[in-house]
């Protein structure tokens, strides 16, 4: 796990240095996958409480090119995993539909930084046992995980959700757990979260 650590630090560096020559590249966020805009939009058509002027760019992130990308090389996904997205009480879920399973991320959107203290409290007591991440495995934000494969993490006003309990027990051909999984996916999103 330690190692898994270290490698993950390594590939926050890389993916940040990748997040800063898209965001130079284009001058703006990368735009979110075709099917996730569709989806994203459809649900926030759709549900009555969500906020009119939709998920934020941070939250469109994950279901992102560099974040398809970054599932697809931990993975070795093959083919390309589809994804689904919905928007709906200021909750920004992007599904990742591969050949093994299901990875699940998801951006709560809270009015402000003690209602996202709030959520983040409910969803530890919902999630059961936790571990709290420390200062460097957070990249310096609030969260907790879970050995069932669940990472949280707090950013701003923002609740970062990776769960990869619909993976098989280990997954690519690293064999890695579904916890070790959904933390390598936490450090690429907070390589290259804004949080805005």
């Amino acid at each position: 796990m330690r190692g898994l650590r270290l490698l993950a630090a390594i590939s926050v560096t890389a993916a940040m240095a990748g997040c800063a020559s898209a965001k130079a590249a284009t001058g703006t966020t990368p735009a979110p996958s075709t099917s996730s805009t569709a989806s994203a939009s459809a649900g926030a058509a759709a549900a009555p409480n969500s906020s009119a002027a939709g998920p934020s760019a941070s939250a469109l992130m994950v279901c992102g090119t560099e974040i398809k990308t970054a599932v697809e090389t931990i993975l070795t996904a093959s083919p390309a995993p589809t994804t689904t997205a919905t928007w709906a009480d200021h909750l920004y879920t992007c599904t990742y539909h591969l050949p093994t399973g299901t990875l699940v991320l998801s951006v709560k959107e809270s009015p402000d930084t003690p209602s996202a203290n709030t959520y983040l409290t409910t969803l530890q007591h919902q999630l059961g046992t936790t571990t709290p991440l420390t200062g460097s495995e957070g990249l310096g934000n609030p969260g907790f995980q879970n050995a069932s494969g669940n990472v949280v993490v707090l950013k701003d006003d923002k609740t970062l959700h990776v769960d990869a309990t619909g993976l098989p027990a280990a997954s690519g051909p690293s064999r890695l757990s579904r916890a070790d999984v959904a933390y390598e996916v936490t450090t690429d999103i907070l390589g290259c979260w804004t949080g805005k």
